[in-house]
């Protein structure tokens, strides 16, 4: 085997080597949505008297929560106020009061 060769094979190999390195798919990780075990809990402790807004697509991309708009209608079932808004890009924004249609702070929605 010829010095030539050698150096066609070993660059072979290194570039072999970086291939695989470059191929690596990106694990896409899942949010742990502040450590609780459910939407309502989260959204309940982020939306929560904190004035904060929320849109879909940012529950959807941030959190993975698909149905927004579904979480929105079971806290006013419970009795807590929630408010519709519209963002600089058209979007619907919920967020949430402190208090609750009877005025009252002390009622945990997801316990």
């Amino acid at each position: 085997m010829t010095k030539s060769t050698k150096t066609v094979k070993a660059t072979k190999a290194v570039s072999k080597t970086a291939v695989k390195t470059t191929k690596a798919k990106a694990v896409k990780t899942t949010p742990n949505l502040a450590k609780v075990t459910n939407q309502a809990a989260f959204l309940e402790t982020y939306l929560r008297g904190t004035n904060r807004t929320l849109s879909q697509a940012q529950a959807a991309a941030n959190y993975g929560i698909k149905n927004l708009a579904a979480r929105m209608s079971e806290f006013r079932s419970a009795g807590l106020k929630v408010s519709t808004d519209i963002n600089t890009t058209g979007k619907t924004v919920y967020a949430v009061s402190s208090r609750d249609v009877n005025g009252r702070r002390s009622r945990i929605f997801a316990a």
